[in-house]
Formats: C-alpha cells, sequence, structure tokens
C-alpha cells in the first residue's frame, strides 16, 4: 500500500485529525491492518514463524535494525504504526491505573452467587 492510501486508511478509521482514535478504535485498527498483510504459509497450510529472538527487547532491536534498511515510504508507516501503537497502549495502561480502583473487589463481592 502506497504511503497516500495509508495516509487515508487512517484518517477514514479516525478523521482528519484523528479525533476518534481510542485504545480499543487503534487496537482494532491496527489487528485489521495486520491481517491485510500476506502470512507466510507452508505447502501444507501451516504459519511459518522464522523468529530467533529470545526477548522482546530483542524482537524490537531486530525491528528497528530492519526498518534501517526499508525503502523510505515503507519505514515512515512502519514506524509510524509502532509509534501510534506503543502510544495508545501507554493511554490505556494509564487510564487502567487511574480508573482500575474502582473495580476492584466487584469480583468478590458478585451477584451473590
Amino acid at each position: 500500500m502506497s504511503l497516500e492510501d495509508f495516509r487515508e486508511k487512517v484518517r477514514r478509521a479516525f478523521g482528519e485529525d484523528l479525533h476518534r482514535a481510542s485504545p480499543a478504535s487503534v487496537r482494532d485498527f491496527l489487528d485489521n491492518l495486520q491481517s491485510d498483510a500476506p502470512i507466510p504459509r507452508s505447502g501444507t497450510g501451516r504459519i511459518i514463524i522464522e523468529e530467533s529472538a529470545k526477548s522482546y527487547e530483542e524482537v524490537m532491536r531486530t525491528f528497528f535494525n530492519r526498518v534501517l534498511d526499508l525503502p523510505e515510504q515503507e519505514a515512515i508507516k512502519m514506524l509510524w504504526t509502532v509509534a501510534f501503537d506503543l502510544s495508545y497502549a501507554v493511554i490505556e495502561s494509564h487510564d487502567a491505573d487511574r480508573i482500575g480502583h474502582l473495580f476492584r473487589g466487584l469480583e468478590e463481592t458478585g451477584t451473590g452467587n
């Protein structure tokens, strides 16, 4: 997908100024974006995962190293997508910390079952 098509897809999903972006809508958008990507499969139809990393840190280091070698337009999309994902994950985590206390103990009180 071209960078212009990517921009249009983002703005269609979230509005011109991204005002419809929320942790949930961002997650849905990124999940749909990922589902559009081709998945490498073996001759038997099984998904092929070629990953030797042993930690999340190593995965991220490998990702950023590979992005350095991508064509500029592809690198922009990849880096924007990761930044968008991580930014909204932080917002979601912050919101959970901020309001999580309102829901603590609800499981124990239940509905009397």
